[in-house]
C-alpha cells in the first residue's frame, strides 16, 4: 500500500486515505462529523441548522452543546414540591381547602430581589439589672415602662425599665418555664404543673389582691400559648395529654379542646386574608415516622371541627415571630432533616435546606429565611430557589434568638455549649447579612425578648443572674 509524506513532520508513514499522521498525530484532513463525539439528536440538528453561517454557525454549535448539558454550565436545581394538605374526615374551611388542593402544578412566585444594602440601627447595652435568683424568661410591658422577670425560685417580678427598681413580686403556684404576652396587658406562665397562671399586670402593679389580678386556668403543663382574632381567643397547648384548649371571653373560660395521638411540640399563629389560622406541630408516632402540621380555624365552632393535616417534616418546629414580620406566611423548620418550610394558606409549601442543627428560623426580606443552627452558624436561605445563599459564623453556641418587629434584625444569645457559660449576644442584620454588633450580656445568656416597638430588647443570663436591657435609636 502506498504511503505519502506528512506535511507537518515529513514522515513517510501516512497511508492513502488516512486523516491523521501516526507519527506526530497531526490532522492531515478535517475529521468527519460522524466521527465527532457530540451526538446530534433532532433538537440538536434544528438548533445547529438555525446557527449556520459565520458566527451563526458557532452559535448553533454552542446551542447544541448547551442542549446536551456539555458546556459545563450549572443546571437549575430540580425541586420536588411537598405533598398537598390532606384533609381530615371533617369538612375543611375554604382557605384550608385551598391549601389542601395545592399541588406541584401551582405557578411559581416571581423572582423577588433582595433589599438594597443598608446599615441597620445597632442595639447597645443600656443597663444591667442584677437579681438574687436566676432568671428563666423576660418580657416587656405594652407601654415599655416595665419589664417582667420569671425566676427559678417560682416568682414573677416587675421592674421599672428606667431605674431597674423592683415594683412588685408575686409567688406562683409552681415553677414556670416561660412567659407569653397576651392581649389586655396579661401574662401567661408556661410549664406550671398545677395549671396555667394568667396575671393581669395592670391590676397587679396597682396593688390589687392576688385573687383580683391572678387566675389559674385548668390546663396543666402548658407548653405554648397563642392569641388570635378580635376579640381575641387564646389557644393553649399542653404537653399533658397532647391537648389543645381554646379560651374565650374576658374570663378566659374554656369552650373547646382537641386531643392528639402524638406529642405536641408547639403552636404557631398564621395570618390569612380568609381569616386567622392556627398551626399545631406534632411529632411522629415513632422517631422514624413523620410528624404533622395541623391547620385549623381557631374561631370555628365546634373547636377543631374543620382542619387539615400536612405531613412531610419529621420534627416540625416554629419560632415566635412578631405579627408585623410574619405577613401571611408561617416559617417552620425541621430539626431532624435540617430543612426550612415556608407555609401559607392556599399556596404550595416551599421546602429549602436550613443548615445543620436548626434551633430557630425567621422570615427575611426578599422571600428568604435566616436559620440559626446549634453549631454556631446563621444560614441565609432562598425559599424561592430552595438553596443556601450565605452563612455567618456567630462566634459561639446559640441558646435562643428573637426577631425584631420590622423583620430586619435578629438577636442571638450565645449562652449554649457544654457548660452553658456563654456571655455574649450578637445582633444580625444588614445586606449582606452580617453581625452588626456583639454585646456583653452576662454568663449563661439564654433568653432574648424584643419589645413590640423594636426599640428595646432584654437578655436573661442564668449564671450571672442578670437581665441586660438593650436599646437602639
Amino acid at each position: 500500500m502506498s504511503k505519502t509524506k506528512c506535511p507537518k513532520c515529513g514522515s513517510l508513514t501516512i497511508r492513502s486515505g488516512a486523516t491523521k499522521c501516526p507519527s506526530c498525530r497531526a490532522w492531515v484532513s478535517s475529521p468527519k462529523l460522524a466521527g465527532s463525539r457530540v451526538q446530534f439528536g433532532a433538537l440538536g440538528l434544528v438548533l445547529l441548522a438555525a446557527g449556520l453561517g459565520g458566527f451563526g454557525m458557532l452559535a448553533g454549535g454552542a446551542a447544541v452543546l448547551a442542549s446536551q448539558g456539555r458546556l459545563g454550565g450549572k443546571r437549575p436545581p430540580v425541586t420536588i414540591p411537598p405533598p398537598a394538605l390532606a384533609a381530615s374526615s371533617a369538612a375543611l374551611p375554604p382557605a384550608a381547602s385551598a391549601s389542601a388542593a395545592s399541588s406541584a402544578s401551582a405557578a411559581p412566585a416571581a423572582d423577588t430581589p433582595p433589599p438594597a444594602p443598608e446599615a441597620p440601627a445597632a442595639f447597645a447595652v443600656a443597663t444591667t439589672l442584677r437579681l438574687d435568683a436566676p432568671p428563666i424568661d423576660v418580657a416587656v410591658a405594652d407601654d415599655e415602662a416595665m419589664l417582667f422577670v420569671l425566676c427559678e425560685d417560682g416568682t414573677l417580678r416587675a421592674h421599672a425599665l428606667d431605674s431597674g427598681a423592683e415594683k412588685a413580686r408575686a409567688r406562683l403556684p409552681g415553677k414556670g418555664t416561660g412567659l407569653r404576652r397576651l392581649p389586655g396587658g396579661r401574662l401567661a406562665v408556661l410549664g406550671v404543673s398545677t395549671g396555667l397562671p394568667v396575671v393581669n399586670t395592670a391590676s397587679w402593679l396597682s396593688g390589687a389582691a392576688p385573687a383580683a389580678h391572678s387566675k389559674k386556668i385548668d390546663v396543666k403543663g402548658a407548653l405554648d400559648v397563642a392569641a388570635s382574632g378580635d376579640p381575641a381567643v387564646v389557644i393553649v397547648a399542653s404537653a399533658q395529654g397532647s391537648r389543645v384548649v381554646r379560651l374565650a371571653g374576658p374570663e378566659l373560660a374554656a369552650d373547646g379542646e382537641i386531643f392528639f395521638p402524638t406529642p405536641i411540640r408547639g403552636i404557631a399563629p398564621l395570618s390569612s386574608s380568609a381569616g386567622d389560622r392556627l398551626l399545631v406541630l406534632l411529632d411522629g408516632r415513632a422517631p422514624t415516622e413523620p410528624g404533622s402540621v395541623i391547620v385549623l380555624d381557631p374561631a370555628t365552632k365546634p373547636f377543631g371541627g374543620a382542619r387539615a393535616a400536612w405531613t412531610s417534616l419529621l420534627e416540625p418546629r416554629a419560632s415566635a415571630v412578631p405579627p408585623a414580620a410574619s405577613s401571611e406566611r408561617a416559617l417552620l423548620f425541621d430539626r431532624a432533616t435540617a430543612k426550612v418550610l415556608g407555609f401559607s394558606v392556599g399556596t404550595e409549601p416551599r421546602l429549602a435546606p436550613a443548615g445543620p442543627q436548626p434551633i430557630a428560623a425567621f422570615p427575611w426580606p426578599g422571600d428568604r429565611a435566616v436559620v440559626i443552627g446549634a453549631a454556631g452558624e446563621a444560614t441565609l436561605v432562598s425559599l424561592e430557589h430552595r438553596e443556601v445563599l450565605a452563612t455567618v459564623a456567630l462566634g459561639g453556641v446559640p441558646s435562643s434568638a428573637a426577631l425584631s418587629p420590622e423583620g430586619r434584625t435578629i438577636l442571638v444569645a450565645l449562652g449554649g455549649g457544654p457548660r452553658g457559660k456563654g456571655a455574649t449576644t450578637v445582633v444580625l442584620g444588614g445586606e449582606p447579612l452580617r453581625i452588626v454588633s456583639t454585646l456583653q450580656t452576662g454568663e449563661g445568656s439564654h433568653v432574648v425578648s424584643v419589645a413590640p416597638t423594636g426599640r428595646l430588647a432584654l437578655v436573661a443570663a442564668t449564671s450571672a443572674r442578670v437581665v441586660t436591657v438593650l436599646r437602639r435609636p
